[in-house]
């Protein structure tokens, strides 16, 4: 068999592998958000929420910053956070799956929500969550594990051009940074999955 025909098959059966790695079960939720800080008890906010399920539906969502507005603020905060919960309310059984998400965005969700509703629910606690984090003993970026699993997409940006992007009112750009690092998160999972890492 030439060289050409062979690599046309090894191409062949890579996307054949992609496909069946992207149709495992449970269905995913891939999920990032952004903050004004690390600090939810005192104050700093949810400013964008964004997801991916494993069947390519995203949610692209984000709080309008209003100025010195705190109930109007408090409004845009709680609305998105309920968008982000009628969504993956419709997504019952899905898995999410997250860089940090146990130890930042869901407790940060659910503190955000506790105040702003008077409502200590922790619903999101209850899903099932894989969290890249748990995967090395070490604290290492989704960045770096990125570079490190040789994959194909890099971070766009850091949390702190994300707080920037949304104190100057520039959401397209703030939507598209954390959906970056969504798309990010599910290209590193499926590169530990292939790895045998990861249990499904």
């Amino acid at each position: 068999m030439r060289q050409r025909e062979v690599l046309g098959q090894v191409r062949a059966e890579e996307r054949e592998t992609d496909r069946e790695v992207i149709e495992i079960k449970p269905k995913k939720i891939y999920l990032d958000i952004e903050s004004e800080g690390l600090s939810p008890w005192y104050g700093d906010r949810v400013t964008c929420i964004c997801a991916k399920d494993s069947d390519g539906n995203l949610l692209e969502a984000y709080a309008e910053n209003v100025g010195y507005n705190p109930k109007a603020q408090d409004f845009q905060e709680l609305d998105l956070i309920n968008r982000f919960d009628d969504w993956i309310g419709q997504r019952i059984g899905y898995q999410f799956i997250t860089k940090n998400g146990k130890g930042f965005d869901i407790p940060f969700i659910l503190t955000r929500n506790a105040i702003l509703s008077n409502c200590g629910a922790d619903w999101l606690t209850k899903w099932p969550h894989i969290d890249l984090q748990e995967l090395t003993n070490k604290r290492i970026s989704l960045s770096d594990m990125a570079q490190l699993l040789r994959c194909k997409r890099r971070k766009s940006g850091t949390g702190e051009n994300a707080i920037k992007l949304w104190q100057e009112k520039r959401y397209d750009e703030l939507v598209a940074y954390c959906m970056d690092d969504v798309l990010l998160t599910e290209e590193v999972y499926l590169r530990w999955l292939k790895l045998g890492e990861i249990e499904v």
